[in-house]
């Protein structure tokens, strides 16, 4: 090139160069205003505040995974775009990939951490929400692996039913325990005042109650009633005319503990049926027979720990009577009876069991 064309071309692009080099500046001071947009939008993200968030073109496929981090890293108000039913949702998870999950929540929290929460404060909404459409799946599922007291699934509500469940065969299943857990006293002792008809609850005193009308409250178990009785065929469990395991006549001002738990050989008095009468078991169906009896006397049976007769049971009014009688009695924690005579005369004496109430 010339000095001519040169000094041409320096003259008439002059401007241009100017031009160009204006633009890349505005550029250059634009991307910087971005760039700070940007890490103060991430700053904010970081410290859990209110980040904006649009929705850019639809994927085609590729798998993006965003991370958010600090306070709520997610938070839809008043969502309205897609729902069940009439019911729209603030945030919806959708997933018909057999075996996946539509809205998974995770927590490595050391204490008090929830890893899905949902709030309703409007009227007839929900919380939570869970559809499976999916064969053998579930609608909401929570797990608790910590080796600390923990829930899977909480549900709580001021007005209402924590946790509601409407299913074809069962409403609510415990498939892991078998067992459902009433943490709470639920009613006082004993129950008064309006109820739902259906609830079950229980006292501070560790009974259970079921309400089968409003107002109205029947005790299922506690710790001062017997429990479900449990028929048994008749078995032998004493004797005194057997060797084992306490022979002879019982005379009057005596007391004899007496096992009810193990049936036993109507002629030896060994043991042929270890806990006929189970651990746990409150009481017993029981005849007690006397016979060989001598004057006249009385029998009195009482839990094993009683310290005192409290009645008699079985009467005779003469010698070598045979005399029986049916009763249920209140056995010790080791299935126990204490039997007293009284009276003037002693006897032999037979204890068979019917059944138990555990």
């Amino acid at each position: 090139m010339s000095q001519d064309l040169e000094s041409t071309f320096e003259e008439e692009g002059g401007s241009s160069r100017r031009s160009l080099l204006t633009k890349g500046a505005v550029a250059a001071a634009v991307a910087t205003v971005a760039g700070l947009a940007i890490s103060r939008d991430n700053a904010l993200a970081g410290a859990g505040n209110g980040v904006n968030m649009t929705q850019g073109a639809a994927n085609t496929g590729a798998t993006i995974t965003t991370s958010l981090a600090g306070g709520s890293t997610l938070r839809v108000i008043d969502g309205t775009s897609v729902g069940i039913g009439a019911k729209r949702a603030s945030l919806y998870g959708s997933n018909s990939v057999t075996g996946n999950i539509g809205v998974l929540g995770e927590t490595t929290g050391s204490f008090d951490a929830v890893a899905v929460y949902g709030r309703n404060d409007s009227s007839g909404g929900i919380g939570v929400y869970g559809v499976n459409l999916g064969l053998s799946g579930t609608g909401v599922y929570g797990e608790h692996n910590s080796t600390s007291t923990g829930a899977g699934v909480i549900g709580k509500s001021s007005t209402g039913p924590g946790v509601q469940g409407f299913g074809s065969t069962s409403d609510f299943q415990a498939s892991g325990s078998g067992r459902v857990l009433l943490s709470a006293t639920g009613v006082a002792t004993p129950p008064s005042g309006a109820s739902a008809a259906g609830t079950l609850a229980r006292d501070a005193a560790g009974n259970l109650w079921y309400s089968p009308a409003s107002g109205q409250y029947r005790k299922l178990g506690g710790t001062a009633t017997a429990g479900a009785f449990h028929a048994i065929s008749p078995v032998r469990v004493y004797d005194s005319r057997s060797a084992l395991p306490t022979p002879g006549k019982i005379n009057p001002g005596e007391s004899r503990v007496v096992s009810v738990k193990d049936g036993r050989n109507q002629d030896t008095g060994g043991v042929t049926a270890a806990d006929v009468v189970p651990a746990g078991a409150s009481a017993v169906a029981f005849n007690i027979t006397v016979t060989g009896t001598e004057a006249s006397g009385y029998l009195s049976a009482v839990p094993g720990d009683a310290a005192t007769e409290s009645g008699s049971v079985i009467n005779w009014f003469g010698n070598n009577q045979d005399i029986a009688n049916g009763l249920i009695g209140k056995v010790d924690a080791s299935r126990q009876l204490k039997v007293f005579g009284g009276g003037g005369g002693k006897t032999h004496f037979v204890i068979d069991i019917s059944g138990y109430f555990l």
